[in-house]
């Protein structure tokens, strides 16, 4: 098993305001990495913690740590890790991929940033669902939205059709969240009552 160096620097140079430098690549790959760690651990750990259940209590649903912590943590997490891989040195380490998967990688991580920010933090802040747990990394991820648009300017760009697809789908899926969360309301046991905006949170939450 080989890692490709001279194309992940190949790719960086292409799509990037940065020449073939090592330092770079992994200077900018494990920045984002880190944000997108310190982003998903807040939202578990931090205050209004975990998102789960945060969520939960807006739609009225009991949702078990069992269930919430894979997809809240484990998979979004290395979901974002692979997406910002694949953008950033346009591989999975071993092979590499076509210059359009990167640019909707690239799409994708910048969607998900901002739509993150917006739908999951700031909208339900504005509401009047206090504490929301992640909103202070947020703004990390907003000037990483900025500093990627600005430096990657030319993959975004040449990326067309694939850029934007990306753009929608890591946006999008963050609009989903809720909505698959008010179907957990079937099953009988998990049906609570709603967070009410403005309200403390409820006690059956168990949010810190």
């Amino acid at each position: 098993m080989k890692v490709d160096v001279d194309r992940m620097l190949d790719h960086l140079s292409e799509v990037s305001i940065f020449d073939h430098s090592v330092p770079a690549l992994i200077l900018i790959l494990c920045m984002s990495m880190a944000i997108t760690f310190i982003h998903t651990y807040e939202e578990w750990k931090g205050r209004g913690g975990p998102l789960w259940r945060n969520f939960g209590a807006i739609v009225g649903a009991w949702v078990p740590d069992w269930l919430g912590f894979p997809f809240f943590f484990l998979i979004l997490t290395t979901a974002l890790w692979l997406a910002a891989l694949v953008a950033i040195t346009g591989s999975l380490l071993i092979c590499a991929v076509e210059a359009k998967y990167a640019a909707l990688a690239l799409g994708v991580l910048i969607g998900a940033r901002v739509g993150d920010t917006l739908i999951s933090h700031i909208r339900p802040y504005v509401k009047g669902y206090r504490p929301n747990a992640g909103l202070r990394s947020t703004t990390l991820y907003i000037l990483e939205a900025g500093f990627l648009t600005a430096t990657f300017f030319t993959g975004l760009s040449s990326g067309g059709i694939f850029t934007c697809f990306g753009l929608v789908i890591g946006a999008f899926f963050f609009a989903l969240v809720r909505p698959l969360l008010r179907c957990l309301r079937i099953v009988k046991s998990w049906r609570r009552d709603e967070w009410r905006p403005g309200a403390a949170p409820p006690a059956w939450a168990d949010i810190t």
